[in-house]
């Protein structure tokens, strides 16, 4: 029968590096009874299990069938419930070859230990209140960090600054919710909506989760990389400058009009901020049916990209294809290639003049593509985030965050509509209409939804499924 992260738990063992060769691996073990577990595979098992927390032990992994040894390990004790995930914890350092990893890995499973599920040593820290969804998710987040930036943001989420900020949202709401609830059945005593619910805070804390649901947007280009698309009329040196950014010869470049018949990627960080950096086919009429397919593909590229390097010739100048991508992305980055020639036309105003033969010019293009780069994700060029200032990464947590402030919203709305003075219309009170406690109620089933949205967000409320979903897209040994 196939284990659960809600089952009762056991001993578990998983590989906590990468596997395959290398000069060190880690195997690491965790839950109540673990290190007593492995004592019968160790050479000194007396002294591993007077062992106190954050201590290491040296010895050698020993097969305890036969006593044959397998390698020469320290093993890192940690103690509940001082341990990372709040249970007793070992942590193996073995030498990193597969045959040492394979035959220790055997030894734990005869000595009773069960391969851990992918997370769940994470899962138990959270389960025994070594932190929230939010700094848990932070931990994948950042072992996925792809570029500087990405971990960076993931390192403050990790720090729990987010996670006391949304925990201080919700105790707000809870207290507005439960003085509410006392005095609900009394409306006529000083029971209006704003009263009960200060309109200031929920416009305030509504703002507050409405900015970080759209900070996933920077949080997405962290994760993922910035969709950064070369696009322009056929032989312009698209494919020259593509080279040339990513330091590599990646692209076919000839003369030959549409050598580019489809878009090819390669990457590299700007900004802490990663580049995927898309070459695209040259934008022409009255080709065939194959180079056709790669222009329609181009011009998709061109619509979801999140920033174009909109390329033209400086030998020909602008041409019916120029004029047609400036009209489907104006806020395109132009770049005026081949400047160098001596035949030259003067680069139009808002063109950078660049050469993707010599080089001239680049400087000045990465300059600008970083400044692109630091305005789509929120902070000015070469600025580090402030350390107060936290972005979302996940669609979970943004769903979530909509949500909630979608409900304060909606609260907002109400109590706009009900109290007099909030939409300059004084004519009519709730008072008056005798349908405050109607108000009220439906006021506080909002802030309600929205501080649940915020629990759900944290973890302080949690489904088995919702559990199942994150914690099966972690790494295993994590």
């Amino acid at each position: 029968m196939t284990r659960g992260y809600l089952d009762p738990p056991v001993p578990i063992f998983a590989l906590a590096t990468a596997p395959g060769a290398a000069a060190l691996a880690v195997i690491r073990l965790g839950g109540a009874g673990c290190i007593e577990a492995l004592a019968p595979c160790f050479s000194r098992p007396g002294r591993l299990l007077a062992a106190p927390g954050h201590s290491l032990v040296h010895g050698m992994i020993i097969d305890s069938r036969d006593g044959e040894l397998i390698d020469e390990v320290v093993v890192s004790i940690f103690r509940a419930p001082r341990s990372p995930s709040g249970e007793d914890q070992a942590e193996i350092a073995c030498h990193g070859s597969s045959a040492v990893q394979r035959r220790i890995i055997a030894c734990l499973g005869l000595a009773g230990l069960q391969p851990a599920l992918p997370g769940e040593f994470a899962f138990r820290a959270f389960a025994n209140g070594k932190g929230d969804l939010v700094k848990t998710e932070a931990i994948n987040e950042l072992v996925a960090a792809a570029s500087e930036g990405g971990r960076v943001e993931a390192l403050k989420r990790l720090g729990g600054g987010l996670s006391a900020r949304l925990a201080a949202m919700r105790r707000g709401l809870v207290g507005l919710l439960a003085e509410a609830e006392v005095r609900l059945d009394h409306a006529e005593e000083d029971g209006s909506p704003a009263t009960l619910f200060p309109y200031d805070a929920l416009v305030s804390a509504r703002d507050e989760l409405g900015k970080l649901a759209a900070s996933w947007q920077a949080g997405r280009l962290y994760r993922e990389g910035a969709r950064v698309v070369l696009a322009g009329s056929t032989n312009v040196g698209k494919s020259s400058l593509f080279n040339l950014l990513v330091r590599e010869e990646r692209a076919i470049v000839s003369p030959e009009p549409g050598t580019t018949r489809d878009w090819i990627e390669s990457g590299f960080e700007l900004e802490g901020v990663p580049v995927r950096l898309i070459d695209t086919a040259g934008l022409r009429s009255e080709v065939g049916h194959v180079e056709a397919q790669g222009i329609d593909r181009s011009r998709s590229w061109v619509e979801q990209s999140d920033l174009v390097l909109h390329v033209a010739d400086a030998l020909v100048g602008l041409t019916i294809e120029d004029a047609s991508l400036l009209a489907a992305r104006p806020d395109a980055l132009r770049l005026w290639n081949k400047a160098d020639a001596r035949a030259a036309l003067p680069a139009p105003e808002g063109w950078l003049a660049v050469s993707a033969l010599n080089g001239d010019g680049i400087p000045k293009l990465l300059e600008a593509l970083g400044t692109r780069l630091a305005g789509l994700v929120g902070r000015c060029r070469g600025a580090p985030s402030a350390h107060d200032e936290f972005i979302i990464s996940n669609p979970r947590q943004r769903d979530l965050l909509m949500r909630a402030t979608a409900a304060l919203g909606a609260a907002l709305v109400l109590i706009d509509a009900t109290v007099p003075g909030h939409q300059g219309d004084d004519s009519t009170s709730t008072d008056e209409a005798g349908c405050s406690g109607q108000w009220l109620d439906a006021v506080a089933v909002d802030v309600r939804d929205a501080a649940d949205a915020i629990g759900e967000l944290t973890g302080e409320i949690s489904s088995p499924e919702v559990l199942d979903a994150i914690f099966s897209g972690f790494c295993l040994g994590k």
